[in-house]
């Protein structure tokens, strides 16, 4: 019996630059050049200015859990039981929503210092996990 692939994100030509980046294992992050404001999930347009004109920066990877969810129902193929599902307030000041990895499920705690783990996930896929920092 195989194991489950997880879902794949969806793609267009404004998120083609985020999955790209995963797969040369860096997590790039939509910054506008108009007011130089960061944003994700990536869009057409800045949030903040509804400039058109924006380019990309590499997050460093360091990040402080904000909140999370710890999901147990219903279980999803390709995950772990129990899922734990983290918001994350990355260095750079933007959030990002991830898998949390390497923790005790029972000492989850906001405001934990959390470090990027580019995870291949299978061929086609990586995907950027967050693990506590000090491991």
């Amino acid at each position: 019996m195989s194991t489950a692939l997880r879902p794949r994100m969806g793609v267009n030509k404004d998120t083609q630059f985020f999955t790209d980046g995963l797969q040369a294992g860096k997590l790039l992050i939509q910054h506008c050049k108009s007011c130089d404001q960061l944003q994700h999930p990536p869009g057409p347009c800045c949030k903040h200015c509804q400039s058109f004109e924006w380019d990309t920066v590499s997050a460093c990877g360091e990040g402080v859990l904000a909140s999370f969810v710890k999901m147990h129902h219903p279980a999803l193929p390709g995950f772990d039981q129990p899922n734990p599902v983290g918001l994350i307030t990355l260095k750079e000041g933007t959030r990002i929503i991830a898998q949390l990895i390497d923790f005790d499920p029972d000492a989850i705690k906001v405001g934990a210092a959390v470090k990027l783990v580019m995870t291949k996930c299978d061929d086609e896929l990586t995907l950027p996990l967050f693990a506590p920092a000090d491991k």
